[in-house]
């Protein structure tokens, strides 16, 4: 099939042809490939817009809820992945990024290892159970698991279009590898992510002033297209408005060193692939680096940004293993040893981005 692109050279796949398993290696090249960028979109998945429509106005009404009533989602011990987190997260060396505020949960599941609670232990960050603010805040949760699970069934479609590209590849390659990580895992893990309004701060923007660049870990991430929100206060004024800066939003730095503004339509999902699946397919399929860019001042002024991202991963246990006769050298992903497990790897990952504070 010919590839389809947006108008800004973003991969488009259509849900229907994800549903009837058509071959989009092409496509899956052209965005995931070592040329590409790392990211391909999704089109006419039903009941999408709605569920977005539902959960991204809720994040600006979270986030002006008063501190001791957020600081009841706060949780320490899973190093702040489970319920609300702001500040916590290093933005940049030696900056801790207050810019924004996150909610963390499994999408699917809430308690998926109860009664193990020698794994919770020892996995916090992954197999602690949901925290919920059902008191203060019910609308959180059915908003949050709606979008969530629909974003791992269409993750896990185009997750069986990557193993099918890459056992075209190389032969020995595990059948349904990628598909099966998604498939089998308890640890998927959304974020409901706030980004505050910049009311005072007229310094220029750089394209990580929002976000520092990094690259997700996950085997892939769903994300949803940013909604932005008038302001006054904490106040929301009006939620979808468009965005007043055409320069802010989501980039990407290529593999030649340029760096990309990504436009995502709004009704389609974005999906990423992670360093995960990076070491997975010996390279074959590579992460990007990405950034936020936080709106320009003045037009920055009451205006708060609200998006959504559900990272599928493997289970703590799950051995991270490239294809038979490479080794880790065709990964290129620094913080990956060989036979680590994704419990070891996430942890080398994430104690790069927190720190006691």
């Amino acid at each position: 099939m010919e590839v389809e692109l947006t108008e800004d050279g973003v991969v488009v796949l259509d849900f229907k042809d994800l549903l009837e398993s058509k071959d989009l290696s092409k496509s899956i090249e052209t965005a995931f490939g070592y040329s590409g960028i790392g990211l391909l979109v999704v089109k006419n998945v039903p009941k999408f817009s709605e569920y977005r429509d539902a959960l991204l106005p809720l994040g600006p009404q979270y986030a002006s809820l008063p501190t001791p009533v957020l600081d009841k989602s706060v949780h320490k011990a899973s190093n702040y992945s489970f319920g609300w987190s702001h500040g916590k997260e290093i933005l940049r060396p030696g900056l801790f990024d207050e810019f924004k505020g996150s909610y963390y949960n499994n999408p699917q599941y809430d308690d998926p290892f109860k009664g193990e609670d020698d794994l919770i232990k020892k996995y916090p960050e992954a197999c602690h159970p949901n925290i919920w603010p059902i008191e203060d805040f019910p609308a959180l949760r059915p908003a949050f698991m709606n979008l969530g699970q629909l974003i791992v069934d269409v993750g896990l479609l185009v997750a069986m279009q990557c193993d099918r590209y890459v056992a075209s590849k190389f032969p020995g390659y595990p059948a349904n590898q990628l598909a099966d990580v998604i498939k089998n895992s308890r640890t998927c893990k959304a974020r409901l992510l706030q980004y505050f309004a910049i009311n005072e701060d007229q310094t220029e923007r750089t394209h990580d002033s929002w976000c520092g660049w990094h690259n997700d870990h996950s085997a892939l991430t769903g994300l949803c297209p940013a909604m932005y929100h008038s302001m006054d206060g904490k106040t929301v004024v009006k939620s979808d408005i468009p965005c007043p800066d055409p320069k802010a939003g989501l980039w990407v730095r290529k593999r030649d060193g340029n760096e990309m503004k990504v436009n995502v339509p709004k009704n389609y999902i974005a999906f990423q692939i992670g360093e995960c699946s990076q070491v997975l397919t010996g390279g074959l399929l590579r992460a990007t680096p990405h950034a936020v860019q936080a709106i320009k001042y003045p037009e920055s002024v009451n205006v708060s940004r609200s998006t959504y991202a559900t990272f599928m991963q493997p289970n703590q246990d799950f051995v991270l293993r490239l294809p038979p006769g490479l080794d880790v050298t065709h990964a290129q992903v620094g913080q990956y040893k060989e036979n680590m497990t994704f419990a070891e790897f996430h942890k080398a990952t994430i104690d790069n981005f927190y720190t006691e504070r």
